[in-house]
Order: C-alpha cells, then sequence, then structure tokens
C-alpha cells in the first residue's frame, strides 16, 4: 500500500511538472488601446495589412540590439491580443477608412518589435511599406520606419510606445493618402 501511495504521489508531481500551464500564471494579454480621434480618408474604402511568418502570432518580441542584434526573443509573460497585422490593420481602419474613395490601402509589415539599445533604454520599430491600389493596379507606393522611445524597459512600456508608433503612422499616412487623386 505504502509503495502504492508513493507511486500515485510521484506521478501527480510528475504531471503537475510537466504541464506548463500549472508552472506560470496566464500571460498578460495586450492591444494598442483607444485609437486617437481624426477625421476619416475618403480615399480609402479598405485597410489590409499583411506580415511575415515570424509575426503571425500573437508572441511580444524584442531584440538586445547592445548585445545580441540578430535574435529576437519574446516576452514569457505577455502576449499581443491578436496578431500584430490584425491590431495595425484595425487600427489604420478606424482612423483611414471613409468609404467613398476608390482605393484600398495595402501595408506590409517588416517589422513590428521591441528593440532595446542598453538594459535600460528601448524604442518600438514599425516598418514596412504602404501601397495605395485600385482595382489590382498600383496607384503609388512608399516605405517607412516609425520608431517611438518606450516609456518603461519591459513588455508594457513597449505596448505603450506600440500604440504611438501605430498613432505616428496614421498621421504619416492621412497627408499621403490626402494626395491620392486616382482615388477619388
Amino acid at each position: 500500500m505504502r509503495k502504492l501511495s508513493i507511486a500515485l504521489v510521484t506521478a501527480a508531481l510528475a504531471a503537475a511538472c510537466a504541464n506548463p500551464a500549472a508552472r506560470r500564471p496566464d500571460a498578460a494579454r495586450f492591444d494598442l488601446g483607444p485609437v486617437r480621434a481624426g477625421p476619416p480618408m475618403a480615399s480609402v474604402t479598405a485597410v489590409i495589412v499583411d506580415a511575415p511568418s515570424w509575426l503571425a502570432g500573437a508572441a511580444m518580441q524584442y531584440r538586445l540590439a547592445y548585445c545580441d542584434p540578430a535574435r529576437r526573443r519574446e516576452f514569457a509573460e505577455s502576449r499581443w491580443a491578436a496578431p500584430p497585422a490584425e491590431l495595425i490593420g484595425q487600427a489604420l481602419e478606424r482612423r483611414l477608412v471613409g468609404g467613398s474613395g476608390r482605393c484600398r490601402l495595402h501595408i506590409d509589415i517588416d517589422e513590428f518589435v521591441q528593440v532595446f539599445d542598453a538594459p535600460e533604454r528601448s524604442a518600438l520599430v514599425l516598418a514596412g511599406r504602404a501601397a495605395l491600389l485600385v482595382g489590382a493596379d498600383v496607384v503609388d507606393r512608399r516605405d517607412f520606419v516609425v520608431a517611438r522611445p518606450a516609456p518603461t524597459a519591459d513588455a508594457r512600456g513597449g505596448v505603450a510606445a506600440a500604440a504611438e508608433a501605430v498613432s505616428a503612422l496614421n498621421e504619416d499616412l492621412a497627408p499621403w493618402l490626402a494626395r491620392g487623386q486616382r482615388c477619388r
């Protein structure tokens, strides 16, 4: 009987150790918060955002540029509420879609990562390309790189910097979209 009790306790402990949920608390889930108000852009009817496979999940990524710049890392206990392309697309769509134009805005995200240039200092980098499309034709295109400093050197600071970077991209795209003559 004693051997059976020891075996059961050992099995229970092994199962608890093998279960990752039993070892760590639920990851915090973040989005970009409320979008800053502003007039919608009448030249855009839809926003499509694409991202590479390494940005397809909900992991919040960072780089330690000061010691290992080519390596992507993930915050262990923090996640995006949705893949970055979805969060960025939703924020851009709320602000940029007016509905009366003919163009679609297509964004290709190349980078959406918190970059630490020192252990106590980081910035969120958002980089990619934007294209205005009428049907399948590209009317205009441009590259963008937006970097915003994080107020703290952690995932929460990265979230605040990400919200600022997406807002800055909104502000940066608005005059470019307003000039889209073929979209009207």
